[in-house]
């Protein structure tokens, strides 16, 4: 079914709720400002307070909030030095982006998924923070297969994961992804590998937890692929099709695919010596003179189209469109006997470990990806 037209054409745009009943996740769509932190985590609190009135609903508590990948500090960087004085310590939950999300998760009462590059030891990674509703942090996942732009700082994450349970909510396990994981690894695996689909199908995973900074070109794409806008229809449709396309290992599956993507543009001369020879290729001198910040250069566009999917019949329950910022808010329907247990569950959670971005949210399911390759557009994967 994933070929059909009809989920893409019947969305619920601009947040609108499409149950009455459910699990209620909501997910936050905004274009940061490169290397700005404070600004972006102001900017996201402004967001969330213009839909108090949805996240904070006592009849329909929110359950799960989930922000795009490395949300707060913008995406391309030229290499370790670049980016190290916003990367988070994850020994200790302190960072200006972690401690957003333990007070945003304790005042909202719900899990919050966040992108943040984070630093371990001397490894640097695009991870992902989980946050429980009390404001503890419960895992962090890091992004396990790397696109071009994350490998001018950062090391792959050991394996992709699926969490047996988190606080407050029914559908269980929880899968963790962050962009490229959808893809097929470095490009170079069978298009019909399905890594990451087929991890989360085999892991159970009944709900995927997906944080983005999707874009519409690659640094390595021909200069007329940055001199001519898309349609925002046009991204929206492509941009979805071709996450249920990589999600088809699951189809008919009772799995709910969960989604926040940011808008806006970067500059390609933000990752270094490989952004200047793009810039260069498109825009001849004056692209070169970008590395030096003297003009600007070739921007690659993020696709937004923040979603929650259904699996089992390949429909779009909410989505935001390609430009716009806000958030998203959805009623996951679920089935009230499946409400209890997880109730029971959320109680008996284990306590996460003190000070450390590394706590436990119950037991993990970890396996190394099996391979594979990653996304540029529609056209590039057929």
């Amino acid at each position: 079914f994933f070929n059909r037209p009809s989920p893409i054409h019947k969305v619920a745009k601009g947040g609108a709720m499409v149950s009455a009943m459910g699990l209620r996740v909501a997910c936050l769509q905004f274009s940061p400002i490169h290397g700005r932190v404070q600004e972006n985590l102001a900017r996201a609190d402004a967001l969330l307070a213009a839909r108090r009135a949805d996240l904070e609903d006592p009849r329909r508590p929110l359950r799960l909030l989930v922000l795009p990948e490395m949300a707060f500090s913008g995406y391309h960087f030229s290499g370790g030095q670049h980016i190290d004085p916003l990367l988070e310590d994850s020994s200790s939950p302190s960072g200006l982006a972690a401690s957003w999300c333990r007070r945003t998760a304790a005042r909202l009462g719900c899990v919050v998924c966040c992108g943040l590059p984070t630093r371990a030891r001397k490894r640097r990674r695009n991870s992902m923070l989980v946050v429980g509703p009390d404001g503890e942090v419960l895992d962090t996942y890091d992004k396990h297969f790397l696109y071009v732009s994350d490998r001018t700082w950062a090391e792959p994450g050991e394996g992709f994961r699926s969490l047996d349970a988190l606080p407050g909510i029914p559908l269980r396990p929880i899968g963790l992804g962050i962009c490229m994981d959808i893809n097929p690894q470095d490009f170079k695996a069978p298009r019909d590998a399905f890594e990451f689909a087929m991890y989360h199908k085999e892991a159970g995973s009944r709900l995927i937890v997906f944080c983005s900074a999707w874009c519409t070109n690659h640094p390595d794409d021909p200069p007329e692929a940055f001199q001519s806008p898309l349609p925002d229809a046009y991204v929206f449709n492509e941009t979805v099709r071709y996450w249920l396309k990589r999600l088809s290992p699951l189809a008919g599956q009772d799995v709910f695919f969960v989604c926040a993507d940011r808008v806006g543009e970067e500059d390609l001369s933000l990752l270094g010596p490989r952004g200047a020879s793009a810039a260069a290729a498109a825009g001849g001198s004056a692209g070169a003179e970008a590395l030096e910040g003297t003009v600007r250069s070739t921007r690659n566009r993020f696709c937004g189209c923040s979603c929650v999917l259904s699996l089992s019949d390949g429909r779009t329950l909410g989505a935001l469109g390609a430009t716009e910022e806000g958030v998203l808010v959805v009623d996951i329907p679920v089935d009230q006997d499946e409400e209890r247990p997880a109730d029971r569950d959320a109680q008996a959670a284990p306590e996460p470990r003190a000070g450390a971005l590394r706590g436990s949210a119950g037991s993990r399911r970890q396996v190394q990806g099996r391979g594979g390759r990653a996304f540029r557009s529609e056209a590039d994967e057929g």
